[in-house]
């Protein structure tokens, strides 16, 4: 289901929301309150519960209870991933008979909930499954405007493209929610003196983004492209990205693919990879396609082969550079 069919539909029944888009998922949980609980209602009508700590027992026997004065009762399970491991079939059963009055929501923020398992295949056979991801397109656009008209300040087309596009929000390369867009549009609203951002202002607010840069100088090594990996080497290069930053970053990326593809092979979940990868999903997705270009064995050489460049371009001088383009070429070929 898409998310915007939250705002356009009579909701009732069970729902499941999820996403990397955590502010989404705010604003949409906060629409449902108001439009389905009466103004102080919500202490008769609105339940919420932690999943590690709910039983399916106590759930049902929740979701039996009457609407007080009121014709719906909300409830919202957090932490869903920790509750959907052990319910029953008879659980699922009891889902499909929900009363009219009850709208009941699980909620994962974390990206942590098994997708091969029945909870959730349960939710998207019923299209009840509602994933809140990057906004794309005018839908980035329309967010940045609504937030700007709300804060009482104006922006021309142009300078809020120029401002989305500073933001970094639509690189493919860099993870960056709307929880830091708004931020971004909050210190430059700080920062207007006027009714309208200009682009002076989101310029002094936004500074140049080298990781950008960086990520996509990655994403080219990951793909094999020589070409493009050696010319935004000679980009960071340009904008005095210090070398040792740039072999940091390789050195991580190499060490996720290990990771990723050691703990894969032994049948780890997705959750637990991530976990112990220490990344987000969108990174993990990132590490997951890139993997199959890579065999195991070439990494860990080549993750050696990186400390040994590390204390080469220590103790040698003028060869940096050359250096590091000879492990791209490696790296790519």
């Amino acid at each position: 289901m898409d998310y915007k069919d939250i705002y356009r539909i009579d909701l009732n029944g069970a729902y499941l929301f999820y996403g990397e888009e955590k502010l989404l998922i705010e604003n949409a949980i906060e629409y449902v309150e108001k439009k389905y609980i009466a103004p102080g209602m919500d202490v008769f009508n609105l339940t919420t519960f932690e999943g590690k700590d709910l039983t399916e027992d106590e759930l049902i026997s929740s979701c039996e209870t009457l609407p007080v004065l009121n014709e719906k009762r909300i409830i919202f399970v957090k932490d869903v991933a920790s509750f959907s491991e052990n319910v029953s079939d008879k659980f699922f059963k009891n889902l499909d008979e929900l009363g009219d009055f009850i709208i009941l929501i699980f909620i994962d923020t974390t990206s942590s909930l098994n997708k091969v398992k029945k909870f959730y295949k349960y939710f998207q056979k019923n299209n009840r499954n509602v994933e809140f991801q990057k906004l794309k397109g005018r839908d980035i656009y329309k967010f940045a405007e609504g937030y700007i008209a709300r804060k009482n300040k104006g922006i021309s087309n142009v300078d809020l493209s120029y401002l989305i596009s500073k933001s970094s929000y639509s690189s493919r390369n860099i993870d960056i929610s709307l929880y830091d867009l708004k931020n971004e549009i909050d210190k430059i609203i700080s920062l207007t003196e006027g009714e309208k951002i200009t682009k002076r202002v989101i310029d002094s607010s936004i500074t140049e983004n080298t990781d950008t840069n960086i990520f996509l100088f990655l994403d080219y090594m990951c793909e094999k492209n020589t070409e493009m990996s050696l010319k935004e080497y000679q980009n960071l290069h340009f904008l005095n990205e210090p070398i040792q930053k740039i072999l940091v970053m390789l050195t991580r990326q190499v060490r996720l693919l290990i990771v990723y593809k050691t703990l894969s092979k032994a049948k780890y979940r997705e959750s637990e990879i991530m976990a112990e990868m220490g990344v987000k999903s969108y990174e993990y997705k990132k590490i997951s396609k890139s993997s199959r270009n890579f065999d195991i064995d070439f990494l860990y050489e080549f993750h050696k082969k990186l400390s040994n460049t590390d204390e080469m371009i220590k103790t040698s001088s003028g060869l940096e550079s050359v250096l590091f383009e000879m492990l791209i070429v490696e790296f790519t070929n």
